[in-house]
């Protein structure tokens, strides 16, 4: 197998309820200045931290009003001063600015559990892993186009978690139930299948988070074989790294993924309860 040469980095790594502690993170998201937003299950909060990793706020705690959370999973940065996170207990879309403050939510169907969020084109591309579909919504929750719809063929998702958008504007959705990476165009039509179920090479069990680099190659945290995949953007196996436990570069159930401007990846590492941060050599 081809193995990604990676230069392991500090780790967060305090399971607890403190600032800079975590217990069952799950989404992870950067700012332009670096930052780390990480939202958690086990806390119900999100936290974030300077490019130092050094802890610079926390909100939220468990609850049903607006500015508390119910298992928050995806988040994402969609301007200078606004987060998004999918607050997915609560069946909502919440809107902060970068220290933490509400400034608005909108709600999702009872049906609905959603789990990745994506920017671009200045539309929020959200998917819900209940109903196996993607949704471009406005920013307001104006809900635009439906992609997918419950199923194995092509087009269909099966428990949809991870989205991200590449240069091209193609939708690049974690396709978990199916153990597959789905490529659709810009327009919602299915472009390219990626994956099967397995633990070689460009195989998956149940993958959870993509992020694309700016250099125009996709990670993507593959959780039931504890490891990430590097691929290319016309979805060519190229890399991989990981395996089960809580050494550097190891893994138990790794979720959230982003990449840096340098490459430099940051990966949840869910039930080790910290962050790791890696760079690609």
């Amino acid at each position: 197998m081809a193995a990604l040469l990676c230069l392991a980095g500090p780790s967060l790594a305090q399971f607890g309820s403190g600032p800079g502690e975590f217990i069952f993170p799950a989404g992870l998201a950067l700012d332009r200045q670096g930052n780390i937003y990480v939202t958690e299950t086990g806390n119900d909060r999100v936290q974030k931290l300077d490019s130092s990793q050094e802890w610079m706020a926390g909100w939220g705690r468990f609850g049903p009003d607006s500015s508390h959370f119910n298992d928050p999973l995806g988040i994402t940065v969609a301007g200078p001063d606004l987060v998004l996170v999918a607050d997915s207990g609560n069946r909502r879309i919440a809107s902060f600015s970068a220290e933490g403050r509400l400034l608005s939510f909108f709600s999702l169907p009872d049906s609905s559990l959603a789990w990745g969020l994506a920017v671009g084109g200045g539309q929020l591309y959200l998917s819900d892993e209940a109903r196996g579909v993607i949704e471009v919504r406005g920013f307001d929750g104006e809900l635009k186009q439906v992609i997918g719809g419950q199923g194995r063929e092509p087009g269909q998702l099966d428990k949809p978690r991870g989205v991200a958008l590449d240069p091209d504007g193609r939708i690049w959705v974690v396709d978990s139930g199916n153990n597959r990476i789905q490529i659709f165009s810009p327009e919602g039509l299915p472009v390219k299948a990626i994956g099967s179920y397995g633990d070689d090479e460009g195989e998956f069990d149940g993958p959870s988070g993509i992020a694309i680099s700016p250099q125009g190659l996709v990670y993507v945290t593959d959780s039931g074989n504890d490891r990430f995949q590097e691929f290319d953007l016309d979805g060519a196996f190229r890399s991989q790294a990981g395996s089960s436990g809580s050494e550097p570069v190891q893994f138990l159930n790794p979720t959230g993924i982003a990449v840096d401007d340098q490459g430099g990846l940051y990966i949840v590492d869910s039930d080790n309860h910290r962050i790791q941060f890696l760079s690609s050599q």
